[in-house]
């Protein structure tokens, strides 16, 4: 669920799609955000919001996201540890 087109002709990372699957595979819901100074995705699980910045695993941070105050995931396991899958949910579903 989500807006995939990003303000000013941007591109989604390419690692964000299989972070959107794993999360919403374990229970979350996953929202896709735009603008310039947004957060990637705003996450839901058990009942708390995160946002949620994502890059691939060389992705740098653009100018106007250098104040992020929010977590940077370059991984599926890094998304879920960060919206506070737990360990035994991770496993269950072959992430760890």
């Amino acid at each position: 669920m989500g807006w995939r087109r990003r303000a000013g002709g941007g591109k989604r990372d390419a690692s964000e799609q299989a972070i959107v699957d794993a999360l919403q595979l374990v229970g979350a819901d996953v929202f896709k955000l735009s603008g310039t100074g947004n957060p990637d995705l705003l996450v839901r699980y058990a009942g708390r919001w995160t946002p949620l910045e994502v890059k691939t695993g060389k992705g740098q941070l653009t100018r106007n996201q250098q104040h992020l105050i929010w977590p940077v995931a370059r991984t599926v396991e890094q998304a879920l540890i960060v919206v506070g899958v737990p360990p035994a949910a991770r496993s269950n579903w072959g992430f760890e």
